[in-house]
């Protein structure tokens, strides 16, 4: 498929005058694009300016955009988004787009945070890369915030595992309190319309004011759902679409839940297969006996949170701080030490662990993307308003994952918190039926890790197989792999970046 032209005119002059300036001052300046109004990082934009390194702040900048919250209502006003950009080192022959999952997470603070890193890939020399806080997400306004400080801290220290009918039942009158909640707070005109078919337009409006007829896309995670609804809705304005750790949207939710436990629990099994292997692994010594010595470390303390440092541990934050550890290979000797301080009696570690998760500072703040990752996963998944699925769920659940088995199963499960959130409104069209590109998006590449726990292999191989899409299978556990250092991947996006007609097999790394 032939990817769409850049506009030559415009570039031969933008360069001609760069390569000139350039000279003159050391560094690429940036433009003022068309729309966006490009300054120096700062507080309103979520960024600390001590953050950018030295090597890098000539390049960095952020900006903001509006954008009408819904393009068919104008009367509903406009919201504002939070753009940064690392400017090309050398011209400039394009620009990538990076969104890096959650959905919540922060596209400004991730580019801001790994400008040092991205600055060395062969890609920043010849590409502007950007990146943007959806709507509702860290720096853009308004920003979804559901809960308070207080009320996150309460909720985290709450029995949420009671399958008695009485428990249920309590789990799911908070759901529909917090559903109620968040929709006074933040106001049903916004939270209905947060769904990444609004965000497909966003991003084409920050393409537009970027001044660029097309861009190229890389997304993480919950980004490589966006990139694919991006791709069926504006298939010509894409130069390449880079797909790492793949969601597969048309996925029955309550079917990838599942397969994402039962990828922790493989995560978790690596964790344990490493840890017996070490001396004083609170697992004991048998990989055999890991799930029953991790339970007999997490279950008492349902009666008896350990102390944490002027706090409690509870079950449900020694289960989130595992959880989170076994993302990245990187987290296993963090989660090793803080059982071991566990097992002697003390939560600290743990919990330091499940505050980074949840987005909990050393001042009792938190931010709010996980009140994002709730809003925009109802305003995307379908709803599943059948109970003998949650039924079905729990069940397979516990069978998937039996780490996070804590023995009080009854067959029965509480209904999740979409069946009471504020109901979705789509944009004109709706979103794409099955995820595919439309004609004239470039082949993509999907990058998968064997050992991702989030986002299933298997699940990425499909989507690959179904779209058409390029392959490169990272052989190690982790979720993601592009641009974190590992030469065989990093260069094998870039050419594909560079050139993404070229025919793609798959390829091992």
């Amino acid at each position: 498929m032939a990817i769409i032209g850049r506009t030559v005119v415009r570039r031969v002059v933008v360069v001609a005058l760069v390569a000139v300036l350039a000279v003159l001052g050391g560094c690429r300046l940036l433009s003022s694009g068309s729309g966006i109004d490009w300054h120096s990082c700062g507080s309103d934009d979520g960024v600390v300016s001590a953050a950018i390194p030295g090597s890098v702040a000539g390049r960095v900048s952020c900006g903001r955009l509006s954008v009408p919250l819904d393009p068919r209502d104008p009367g509903l006003g406009t919201i504002s988004l939070a753009v940064a950009r690392l400017g090309a080192a050398g011209p400039a022959t394009g620009t990538l787009v990076i969104n890096p999952g959650g959905p919540g997470g922060s596209g400004v603070g991730h580019l801001v945070g790994s400008a040092a890193n991205l600055a060395q890939s062969a890609i920043a020399d010849t590409h502007d890369i950007v990146s943007f806080d959806p709507r509702g997400v860290g720096a853009s306004r308004p920003a979804i915030r559901c809960r308070t400080d207080a009320e996150r801290d309460t909720e985290r220290a709450m029995d949420l595992g009671d399958r008695s009918a009485a428990g249920i039942g309590r789990v799911e009158r908070y759901r529909e309190a917090m559903a109620h909640e968040c929709r006074a707070r933040v106001g049903a005109d916004v939270l209905s319309r947060v769904g990444t078919d609004f965000v497909a337009g966003d991003l084409d409006r920050i393409r537009a004011a970027l001044d660029e007829d097309a861009i190229a896309f890389l997304g993480y995670s919950y980004g490589t759902r966006l990139g694919l609804e991006y791709a069926a809705r504006y298939p010509s304005r894409l130069e390449g679409l880079v797909l790492d750790g793949v969601v597969d949207p048309v996925e029955d939710p309550i079917d990838a839940s599942i397969d994402q436990q039962r990828g922790f629990q493989q995560a978790f099994d690596a964790f344990a297969e490493d840890c017996v292997q070490r001396p004083g692994c609170p697992l004991g010594d048998r990989v055999e006996d890991a799930v029953a010595r991790y339970r007999a470390m997490v279950d008492p303390l349902l009666a008896d949170p350990a102390p944490a440092g002027g706090r409690t541990l509870s079950v449900e934050d020694a289960e989130i701080a595992t959880v989170a550890a076994l993302y990245q290979r990187s987290g296993w000797d963090d989660l090793r030490a803080a059982l071991i301080a566990l097992a002697a009696g003390d939560g600290t570690g743990m919990t330091r662990l499940a505050d980074a998760f949840e987005g909990r500072d050393v001042d009792g703040r938190y931010d709010a993307s996980q009140d994002a990752f709730v809003a925009i996963s109802c305003a995307d998944d379908r709803r599943v308003p059948d109970r003998a699925r949650y039924d079905e769920s729990e069940l397979r659940a516990r069978s998937a994952a039996p780490f996070r088995d804590d023995g009080r199963g009854t067959g029965r499960g509480p209904l999740g918190i979409c069946e009471f959130w504020t109901p979705a409104v789509h944009p004109a069209g709706g979103p794409p039926v099955d995820g595919t590109p439309g004609v004239g998006t470039p082949p993509a590449l999907v990058v998968a890790s064997t050992g991702d726990p989030a986002t299933p292999y298997p699940t990425a191989m499909a989507v690959a197989r179904r779209i058409g899409a390029g392959r490169i299978s990272v052989d190690r556990p982790g979720h993601t792999a592009v641009f974190r250092g590992d030469e065989c991947v990093d260069g094998a996006v870039t050419r594909y970046l560079s050139d993404p007609t070229v025919p793609h097999a798959t390829l091992g790394c």
